[in-house]
């Protein structure tokens, strides 16, 4: 039921207290987002043509009126034309209030947007690092992807569709089955140039043969993956590192699994030290966190460290790996410009993450520049639709780093590497395990060359 008053339909949109901008905004975003059909109504009726002109009015209206970083409700009511808007639609729509109000809400997010959107950046940056909930808003990444890719890239994710619950520089988050996103906007990650190179480093030849695991039967459990030859392991890790750094690789990635605790340590040393910053995700081992057990990515990026755990766990037979699998969370890590759009961001998934229903809900509202997937599997198919998949919605670069026994010739040969870019001539490369020896490092191009 639409109320028949401005008042009373500004009041159920929100709280009666001065909110952030971005969050403002959402308020109306959150209507639009439940009235959707009715907006596609409009929309095919052409009706949301006839407010056009309403936009830009609003637009300077409210650069006059909203001084400040937070406002309410109510003021938007008291000092700008909104209650001309509101009466003139009611009163032609006046069998259809639910298109009425909804071309409202539309106006009012996409005129705040254009007026104070420059202005969520305070909002962003004083939050920093925040948990967004469903329906909370957050900024869209928007990333100078130009630079790296050159004109022709694949179509933007606004030419898709008409926007129902985004504007230029907001989204809110979706329900996600349970998957929470995590924004940080100090990861401390930058955008690569369009020379640079991805290092996909193998350090294993044979999984199945060169980890050992703990089981737990009566559980249904195992845990505890790592090398039965620490020191071997930790040396081909030493020795494709070295190599990966010495290319002076930007982007470098282990698979899930491949580097323990042993290892680690110096791969941090000789990433942190080297000259050109690279961004490296140390794949991933198990291990104990706050008494939980966890399945834990490390990633380096300059000075700053951060880690992903893995919520989705593998399942064997009648085992499945013993990790927590809560809170499940994405992390979207990166900068935002003067704007208020994500400059360029970076989110890191383990393995069957990556094919979580959650995580693509999230993954395809927040668009980010780059994800990266250390996995270790022996069914890639998977990873290669989804991953191309999500760079046809996102104009994402994913990156599937994986670590794989030999097929026998019963089982697919899966991929060791999968990387899909926004561009038509490179949009997907894929290297088999067929065509590797591991140990060995991979050098392949974040930019190939046009035909």
């Amino acid at each position: 039921m639409i109320p028949p008053s401005l008042t009373a339909w500004l009041t159920g949109l929100g709280p009666a207290s001065p909110l952030p901008l971005d969050r403002l905004t959402a308020c109306f975003l959150r209507f639009i987002r439940r009235h959707a059909g009715a907006l596609r109504e409009a929309r095919s009726a052409g009706l949301d043509r006839s407010v056009a002109g309403w936009r830009s009015t609003l637009t300077d209206a409210l650069r006059l009126v909203l001084r400040t970083t937070v406002a309410s409700l109510a003021h938007l009511e008291s000092r700008t034309p909104l209650e001309i808007l509101w009466t003139r639609l009611h009163a032609g729509l006046p069998e259809r209030p639910d298109i009425a109000a909804v071309l409202v809400a539309r106006v009012c997010a996409d005129a705040l947007d254009e007026a104070v959107g420059h202005r969520f950046v305070a909002a962003f940056r004083e939050r920093r690092q925040w948990l967004v909930r469903p329906g909370e808003p957050f900024p869209i990444g928007e990333p100078s992807l130009r630079d790296i890719f050159g004109r022709h890239l694949t179509t933007h994710p606004d030419v898709r569709d008409l926007p129902i619950d985004r504007t230029g520089r907001l989204a809110l988050a979706p329900e996600a089955d349970g998957v929470e996103l995590v924004l940080d906007l100090d990861g401390g990650v930058a955008m690569p140039d369009a020379a640079a190179a991805i290092a996909v480093c193998l350090p294993i030849a044979a999984p199945l043969g060169e980890l050992t695991w703990d089981v737990d039967r009566e559980r249904g459990r195992f845990t505890g993956v790592r090398p039965r030859d620490p020191a071997a392991a930790a040396a081909a890790v030493r020795a494709l590192t070295a190599e990966a750094l010495s290319s002076e690789a930007a982007i470098v990635v282990f698979p899930e699994l491949a580097v323990d605790g042993g290892a680690l340590p110096e791969l941090e040393r000789a990433a942190a030290a080297a000259p050109h910053r690279p961004l490296v995700v140390a794949g991933s081992r198990h291990v104990t966190v706050d008494g939980e057990p966890r399945n834990r990515a490390t990633v380096i990026a300059g000075d700053a460290r951060f880690t992903a755990d893995k919520f989705n766990p593998f399942a064997v037979g009648d085992l499945v790996e013993g990790i927590t699998s809560a809170p499940a969370r994405l992390h979207l890590r990166g900068a935002i410009d003067a704007s208020g759009r994500f400059a360029w961001s970076v989110a890191v998934l383990i393995c069957k993450d990556f094919l979580s229903l959650g995580a693509h809900q999230l993954l395809t509202a927040a668009r980010p520049s780059l994800v990266i997937v250390p996995a270790m599997t022996e069914r890639t198919a998977v990873f290669e639709t989804d991953a191309l998949g999500l760079t046809g919605t996102t104009q994402a670069t994913c990156i599937v780093v994986n670590q794989v026994d030999p097929s026998d010739g019963a089982r697919e040969d899966a991929a060791v590497a999968i990387v899909t870019r926004p561009v038509p001539w490179g949009l997907s490369e894929v290297v088999r395990r067929s065509e590797v020896t591991p140990p060995v490092c991979l050098l392949l191009s974040l930019r190939p060359d046009p035909p």
